[in-house]
């Protein structure tokens, strides 16, 4: 298989143990609950009975198998990680590294179109100033002004537009280069399980095996 379908077996591997960690973290799914009815203690000649009450999932998965099953993938998560590690090994480019400088570019970029779209401006804010002055009879009174509210942006857009430009050429240079990295790596690996399927079909398959 390539890089692309390696780490998707890998997602998908990660996402079947989070399943199976969530399934064993309900209580309801690993207790029985069982309600005895006591009914002979308080009439003589009335029948016991023992009702089972619990309310587990749907699946209902043997917990024993299940906490199996999550080892075995696991271990089928650690073998595959250590393929893909000795495929990247051998490419002629960091990948992680490529795949984390895009993560920053595409982050700076979002704000840096937010300062290219940003525009000096002002409002007038009518009356809202307030001062006082000494009127004729030497009292204080108060007037009121407008206010001018002036934002001036303190960079050059033009420059700002540049880096922009820049930055999403090489971002898309650099997405190229991992999609064709990922395409065309191979990972020396073969699936243990067939991971095709909702988490609750592959479980219900694992359980039979």
């Amino acid at each position: 298989m390539n890089l692309k379908e390696a780490f998707q077996a890998q997602n998908k591997l990660s996402d079947l143990m989070d399943y199976i960690t969530r399934y064993l973290s309900d209580e309801d799914n690993v207790m029985t609950v069982t309600e005895k009815h006591l009914r002979s203690k308080a009439l003589k000649g009335q029948a016991d009975e023992s009702i089972d009450v619990s309310c587990k999932a749907e699946e209902g998965f043997d917990v024993g198998r299940l906490l199996g099953i999550w080892e075995e993938l696991m271990a089928e998560r650690e073998r595959l990680g250590a393929a893909i590690s000795k495929a990247k090994a051998g490419m002629d480019f960091n990948l992680d590294g490529a795949v984390d400088g895009n993560k920053s570019r595409r982050a700076f970029l979002s704000m840096l179109q937010e300062l290219a779209n940003r525009k000096s401006t002002h409002e007038l804010e009518k009356g809202e100033g307030r001062g006082y002055v000494f009127n004729n009879e030497g009292n204080q009174t108060p007037y009121f002004y407008d206010i001018d509210r002036i934002m001036t942006i303190d960079y050059d857009r033009n420059k700002v537009r540049a880096m922009v430009k820049e930055l999403q050429r090489k971002s898309d240079e650099v997405s190229i280069q991992i999609d064709e990295a990922l395409l065309q790596t191979h990972v020396d690996y073969t699936p243990r399980f067939d991971l095709a399927g909702t988490n609750k079909f592959l479980l219900e398959e694992m359980m039979t095996k």
